[in-house]
């Protein structure tokens, strides 16, 4: 296995110094290292992949070095427009590294949702003529950074492609804010302010584990729409779902980080006078479902800001008995409500036994109810 410190040294020695990108599960050490070991230094957590490649496009502009960009493979969907239409070589020629969890990879066991992603990873790469490298608990230290120094001379791009179990574990745990209430406590109490008939959004992580586990321990249909992957779509998915029904209260129940990804849709869904829309955050100031890497939010203006994007109802809410006092299905939306939680769940949370397309098809039925 690969310490995470002691690669990132040897790319510093490389002149390797700027690193931005969103935190996947397989390589949850290496992000504990930049904050850890390097303090942060020249390391930007990323709202997205896109926004990343721009800020390593910029970084290498100002300094002629190399920065390195960090993904899931499932994030190669946001970075294509921009390596396709300003960092490629006939274009801007901008060399960069790149480093990707490779979710899904052919022949292991995953979720549904990374399969597809996981079987075209390298043919994307190469489709994009982007050289790679396969690396995991077996690779070679010294070869590795053989090819990432020919590629850094030769000023190509070079892609990491990252196995599970190639970095050695690392304990660490990012803050935990245990003074706050669960997401999971927090999910029950919103749960139960509404009806049966209200139809639920869930954002992908484990968010939508914790609404499937607390309808199967409550012996609940689970009907909800789980949106298990697409991370920040499931607002965009809620519009669609509101201008298609008007007759019952649609909650999209979103995080923090998701919302960051793509927060532009906000702004159609607060201005679009949909009174039976009510949209639920769980702020807990992290990327908790792959390893509890801290976003931005909470430097952010929240309340303002919704309000700026159209929402006619904005509420910050901490102590969940405040939650009570809402009359959550008298709110007239688009409302939102904010709610802070801890950055931790359970170890062990179930997960759903329907597949997406079942899980689609009991959504579709409960509409039609």
């Amino acid at each position: 296995m690969i310490k995470a410190k002691n690669f990132i040294n040897e790319l510093k020695r490389l002149n390797v110094d700027f690193f931005s990108g969103v935190p996947d599960s397989l390589m949850s050490e290496f992000s504990k290292s930049l904050h850890f070991d390097f303090n942060d230094e020249n390391h930007i957590i990323s709202t997205n992949e896109g926004s990343a490649l721009g800020m390593c496009m910029g970084y290498n502009i100002a300094t002629e070095k190399v920065p390195l960009i960090y993904m899931q493979n499932s994030g190669l969907g946001n970075f294509i427009n921009p390596y396709t239409s300003l960092l490629y070589e006939d274009i801007y020629k901008i060399p960069f590294l790149l480093l990707i969890g490779w979710r899904g990879e052919p022949d292991s066991v995953d979720e549904p949702q990374h399969q597809f992603q996981g079987k075209i990873t390298l043919q994307l790469l190469k489709l994009l003529e982007i050289k790679f490298l396969v690396i995991d608990s077996e690779s070679n230290f010294d070869e590795i950074f053989q090819t990432i120094n020919s590629s850094i001379s030769k000023k190509e791009p070079l892609a990491l492609v990252v196995k599970k179990g190639t970095f050695e574990k690392d304990d660490r745990f990012f803050e935990k804010s245990e003074h706050l209430e669960t997401r999971k406590n927090a999910l029950s109490k919103v749960v139960n302010n509404f009806n049966k008939e209200t139809l639920f959004i869930s954002t992908t992580g484990k968010l939508s584990r914790e609404l499937y586990e607390l309808r199967k321990n409550n012996n609940q249909e689970h009907n909800d729409l789980y949106v298990v992957g697409g991370m920040g779509h499931a607002s965009a998915i809620s519009t669609g779902i509101l201008y298609g029904i008007r007759n019952k209260t649609v909650v999209c129940l979103d995080g923090d980080g998701a919302v960051l990804m793509h927060m532009g849709n906000l702004g159609i869904l607060g201005n679009s006078g949909m009174k039976n829309f009510v949209h639920i955050i769980f702020n807990n100031s992290a990327h908790e479902s792959v390893g509890g890497q801290p976003t931005i939010y909470n430097l952010i203006d929240s309340k303002n800001l919704y309000k700026s994007l159209g929402y006619k109802e904005v509420f910050l809410i901490e102590d969940l008995e405040d939650l009570d006092d809402l009359e959550m299905l008298n709110l007239i939306g688009p409302a939102l409500i904010e709610i802070k939680v801890q950055n931790s769940s359970d170890s062990n949370l179930m997960r759903p036994d329907k597949t997406p397309l079942e899980n689609k098809n009991s959504f579709i039925k409960k509409i039609n109810e």
